[in-house]
């Protein structure tokens, strides 16, 4: 198996976190009925979920150039 490339951009980072959000998701979607708050791999998977969309959510603006980044320096 060879090591995936590092992402380029930020564009490529949010797709591959898009990617795996998708994936979480899917493997959501086949899980079999989880027994509420006692399933770790089901609850584990809820986590990943919510990090991905957490972490995309903020990534998003950015890599589409959307959102303005100050200068440290600047008042």
């Amino acid at each position: 198996m060879t090591p995936l490339a590092a992402p380029a951009t930020l564009a490529e980072c949010v797709a591959v976190l898009e990617s795996r959000r998708i994936a979480v998701c899917d493997e959501l979607g086949a899980y079999g009925t989880p027994v509420p708050a006692c399933d770790a791999d089901f609850n584990a998977l809820l986590a990943e979920r919510a990090e991905l969309v957490a972490a995309i959510a903020r990534l998003s603006p950015i890599a589409r150039a959307e959102a303005s980044i100050p200068h440290p320096r600047e008042d």
